[in-house]
């Protein structure tokens, strides 16, 4: 009998998570990514340094890696002071989803959206991985959108 991992919650301010389940808890990767990316996309969108901690606490592995095209932060802590500068910088109003979070095994992908009080806004292509906990241990970010194929002048 396959249960969710939703079935034995903890609970952060709220909002469920499943974090280390129970040795008797199976339940799909997919499922288990889905839960860990949802967590991940509140903490960052997360005002409150402490709720933030937690969520982080319960969706990001402790030595995970947050990698983009100009550095890699190693670590929770690392990206916990990553969003604190993020939120610290007046620009940014809202964080959206662009797409729906594809999730398969252990990997995952979506697309977000950071829009700016000024009207512009940046977006960001994230792909990962989550480890046998079911927190990321990965995540991979590209700003910007994807130029089409025939697109040179973007290249």
């Amino acid at each position: 009998m396959r249960q969710s991992c939703a079935n034995v919650p903890q609970v952060v301010q709220g909002l469920a998570y499943c974090a280390l389940p129970p040795a008797w808890v199976r339940f799909d990767m997919a499922e288990a990514v889905e839960i860990a990316v949802q967590m991940y996309i509140r903490a960052v969108s997360e005002r409150d340094p402490a709720l933030r901690a937690q969520q982080l606490e319960a969706c990001f592995a402790e030595q995970g890696r947050f990698v983009t095209r100009s550095r890699e932060i190693r670590g929770r802590a690392g990206v916990a002071e990553m969003l604190t500068r993020f939120h610290a910088d007046p620009r940014p109003s809202r964080i959206r989803l662009l797409s729906v979070v594809d999730a398969s095994g252990t990997i995952f992908r979506f697309r977000s959206l950071v829009e700016n009080h000024d009207g512009t806004s940046d977006e960001f292509f994230d792909a990962g991985e989550i480890d046998a906990e079911g927190r990321i241990s990965l995540i991979l970010t590209f700003s910007g959108p994807l130029a089409e194929a025939g697109d040179q002048d973007r290249v």
